[in-house]
């Protein structure tokens, strides 16, 4: 049996982009030409190859055997093809530039590198000489003499391909793709090949002659120390200097303040940029034809998606514009072999749903749902982010774990929504306030993903409920866009957002308020607590804005206490209008009565519940079981008898069997802080339904009394109201001369 070393290779971790793609590869090479056995993992941010190579071997090979895959790109301009113009001594008196004679027959140090290649008697160069002599042949034989474009250009790379043998070919199918539009380049070696004035086929073959000699072949002088440091994480003398990277190791590319004074060149390690354009041919792209898609056909780049400007400390919608886009790099930590590699690599894809991913936040869902493929630790993420002038650098954004979070799922609810929503909101026309909602919506389902839980959960439905309170203050932009209300949400989303909290069950009651009223011809509906905080009325399976304004959207922005009281005198209003003889609100899920009196001494957090609320009233309710959320029982703790004195008479419920009239002036009172009057109507009320309320005085503070008549908006199971009228009605033998208790602001 061979025997297996497990190697640590310390210079090859997931960050800098350029070292996760060295450690590709180095596994590729080892793989192909040495072992097909071998097999890789990470393990603690260092890569890991399983091979019959100890350390010293697999320096050996890269040394004296490797064979380097041909990487040419005759369609770029410093590529080594194309000749300088040459130029006379004399200058043009008006431009004061050397007049140049029209004829390229000048040499750059790219055209030198790739003449040494061609002219190389190195074995291991064999199929690199093959693969520039075709090229060169396609070249001369279009008669071409500097870079062509358009068509010429598409014409140049397919006969190019059709040319070239094998071995060559990943580094096309990675670097440009033909569809039946024109040439198509995947972001992650830029345009083709190409990154701004950095050729990259030149520079690798630049980096191959400093590794070795092109004549035979054999090692340069410090191409160990360099193979070493590259490898292992040793200390490399004689780093080159001067010379491009790219954008793959930003650290790397010099510049002002790079170090100690003005600034300083470039430093590379010419193993590291041979090895991670080595590594890049894993990303191989395709066209792929999707069903149903009116489009010709899809490029799939491996793991490659729009940016999205959320979800890390430097995140700016601004990056969305000046990116070219995210990759998501894979991390495992279970061996895979070379074709379990190039498997998930030539896949590439992502899933929410049933559609593809889109951006960094729909990458997210996708991670977070298990809609890549399985066996994989998690997923460093990378924007190819505009930082320098116009250059590019892969910047290292997040690292997102491979974990089942089943929760994210809820988001399929709405993906359609979510889709139209994004697009739209970022439009150069959309108001500004849609955009930042946009954008803390999918910084919230970002870390929803990451993390889940509860108070994720009510993140997002407190972002949903943003966007649309965003939309309803942009309507007429709104309905121009063709966009529409959030759908309705289900039941799942009550359960996954329930954190035990007094706000969120409250919010949720508030929520659930339902009650039948009448309209101008008479006919009976249902009026929801959503259609009075904003113009949409919804059935189940969609919402949509209203057409003309109604009288029932009564929320105002500012002090709940005002805007609920508005909510409540609203809907007594209707429900006089319908005829009620009582107070006719009931809700889906009930309020506790120490919840209840906690938001009475103020100690709930208005704004989180109000937060919460905008995002309940967004489910959809008539579906939602009565049982959906847990009940809160603390007999311990009640409301002042000023408030159940109130609520008796606004119920929703009959009282001891007997139905309690409506009277719209109590609510009205307590609303203006007036308690004296608005308990004595109270009191009236009841005695004259035949009950006995037990009052002696009362004194309770104006902003308490304006609480307790947003507190009468909660509705309250039969039990709780049979506790309030056993306190305010039925006083226990011996205590006839109980008092209302005195509430302080």
């Amino acid at each position: 049996m061979t025997e297996r070393f497990d190697l640590e290779l310390g210079g090859c971790s997931p960050v800098p982009l350029a070292s996760y793609l060295k450690a590709l590869g180095v596994f590729r090479l080892v793989a192909e030409q040495v072992d097909a056995g071998a097999r890789c993992y990470w393990r603690e941010d260092v890569f890991h190859i399983l091979s019959m190579l100890d350390g010293e071997a697999l320096m050996e090979f890269f040394l004296n055997s490797y064979s380097p895959t041909p990487v040419v790109a005759p369609w770029n301009g410093g590529s080594g093809f194309y000749y300088r113009e040459e130029k006379l001594k004399d200058k043009d008196p008006a431009t004061g530039k050397r007049i140049k004679t029209g004829k390229r027959n000048q040499p750059t140090a790219a055209t030198r590198v790739v003449d040494t290649v061609v002219e190389s008697s190195a074995p291991r160069l064999a199929s690199y000489r093959e693969a520039l002599k075709i090229a060169k042949e396609e070249v001369d034989w279009m008669g071409l003499k500097q870079a062509p474009s358009g068509e010429e250009k598409n014409n140049l790379i397919q006969a190019i391909r059709n040319g070239l043998p094998g071995p060559a070919i990943a580094w096309l199918d990675a670097s440009v793709v033909l569809t039946e539009e024109n040439a198509k380049y995947p972001p992650l070696l830029g345009t083709g090949g190409n990154d701004g004035n950095t050729d990259f086929s030149s520079n690798f073959m630049q980096r191959l002659g400093e590794v070795f000699q092109p004549a035979d072949g054999r090692p340069g002088g410090l191409s160990r120390s360099w193979l070493e440091g590259s490898l292992f994480s040793t200390t490399s003398d004689g780093l080159v200097k001067g010379v491009a990277i790219g954008q793959f190791y930003p650290g790397a590319v010099g510049g002002p303040n790079a170090e100690s004074g003005f600034g300083s060149d470039s430093l590379v390690n010419p193993w590291d940029f041979v090895l991670m354009i080595e590594g890049s041919l894993f990303f191989a792209a395709a066209t792929v034809k999707r069903l149903q898609a009116s489009e010709p056909g899809v490029l799939s780049y491996p793991f490659t998606v729009n940016s999205s400007g959320v979800g890390y400390g430097s995140a700016s919608k601004e990056d969305e514009k000046s990116s070219r886009a995210e990759v998501w790099v894979p991390l495992w930590d279970r061996s895979a072999g070379l074709e379990e590699l190039k498997a998930l690599m030539g896949e590439g894809r992502a899933q929410v749903g049933r559609r593809r991913v889109r951006n960094g936040v729909d990458f997210a869902r996708a991670v977070a749902s298990l809609g890549v493929d399985r066996g994989l630790r998690s997923f460093q993420r990378y924007g190819f982010l505009e930082r320098n002038g116009r250059a590019y650098f892969a910047v290292p954004l997040d690292r997102i774990n491979v974990s089942r979070q089943p929760q994210v799922d809820l988001l399929n609810e709405i993906d359609p929504w979510l889709v139209i929503f994004g697009e739209r909101a970022r439009s150069t026309n959309a108001p500004a306030s849609v955009g930042r909602t946009l954008r803390k919506l999918e910084v919230a389902i970002i870390s929803f993903c990451k993390e889940g839980g509860p108070g994720r959960v009510q993140d997002v439905l407190i972002s949903l409920g943003r966007c649309e309170r965003s939309l309803v203050k942009s309507l007429d932009w709104t309905r121009e866009v063709g966009l529409w209300p959030v759908p309705p949400l289900s039941e799942k989303w009550l359960t996954a957002a329930d954190d035990g909290s007094p706000e969120f069950r409250l919010a949720a009651s508030l929520a659930s308020i339902y009650g039948e009223y009448r309209d101008m011809d008479g006919k009976l509906s249902v009026m929801t607590l959503r259609a009075q905080m904003e113009p949409v009325h919804a059935h189940r399976r969609w919402a949509a804005f209203d057409e003309a304004a109604t009288g029932d959207v009564v929320w105002s922005e500012g002090d709940p206490v005002s805007a609920l009281n508005k909510v409540m005198a609203r809907r007594i209003t209707r429900a006089v209008q319908s005829g009620s003889e009582s107070y006719p609100d009931r809700g889906r899920l009930n309020a506790d009565l120490g919840d209840v009196a906690e938001f009475i001494e103020g100690r709930v957090d208005l704004g989180q519940m109000v937060d919460l609320l905008w995002g309940l009233i967004l489910l959809d309710w008539p579906s939602v079981s009565r049982w959906a959320m847990k009940r809160r029982y603390s007999p311990e703790v009640h409301p002042g008898a000023g408030y159940g004195l109130l609520k008796l008479c606004f119920t929703g419920r009959e009282v001891q069997d007997v139905s309690i009239p409506l009277v719209p002036e109590i609510q009205r009172r307590a609303t203006h802080g007036e308690s004296y009057t608005a308990m004595q109507l109270a009191e009236r009320r009841l005695r004259g339904s035949g009950l006995s309320p037990a009052l002696g005085g009362a004194k309770i503070a104006s902003g308490s009394m304006k609480r307790i008549a947003t507190a009468l908006l909660f509705p309250l199971a039969e039990d709780q109201i049979k506790t309030l009228a056993e306190r305010v009605l039925r006083p226990e033998p011996g205590n006839d001369d109980m008092k209302i208790i005195e509430v302080e602001d």
